[in-house]
């Protein structure tokens, strides 16, 4: 049953919104109140589990720095690492229903739509264009110039 598979790995989940919740008080420049609570929340997860280790070493890094943005794990402070970890924590929790989480599916489509969209546009290629994502309106069909009848 997938609810199994969630308690067994709540612990991994509780740790990487834990290990999120550090990056924001190392963001913020709150360097005391970070290392208090990777010691007091973060530390037994880093003793039991290399790779929670291994991320939190990273976080503690970023107080080596001045300025944590400047330093080799600036990465770690991206809006994009906690986009990425969300989508990850969201595809677990669709994979423990059951579901499929196809959300970077169709932004990689819709993605590839507008940029085959554009690529014609500079070729002067007529086509029939998507002007509406949303609602997936189309221009009305032209004539498709560029394509040779044989």
């Amino acid at each position: 049953d997938g609810r199994d598979f969630f308690l067994y790995d709540f612990s991994n989940f509780s740790n990487i919104l834990q290990q999120l919740q550090l990056l924001e008080l190392i963001r913020a420049g709150r360097a005391e109140e970070a290392l208090a609570f990777a010691s007091a929340t973060l530390a037994e997860a880093g003793a039991n589990d290399p790779n929670a280790l291994t991320e939190l070493e990273r976080s503690l890094a970023l107080l080596a720095f001045p300025d944590p943005h400047a330093s080799p794990f600036a990465d770690l402070l991206l809006p994009s690492h906690s986009q990425k970890i969300a989508s990850e924590l969201n595809a677990a929790i669709l994979k423990m229903e059951n579901q499929e989480y196809t959300n970077p599916k169709l932004c990689s489509l819709l993605r590839m739509i507008l940029w085959s969209q554009n690529e014609l546009d500079k070729h002067n290629i007529k086509y029939t264009k998507i002007t509406d994502l949303a609602n997936a309106t189309i221009d009305k069909p032209k004539l498709f110039g560029g394509f040779r009848r044989f």
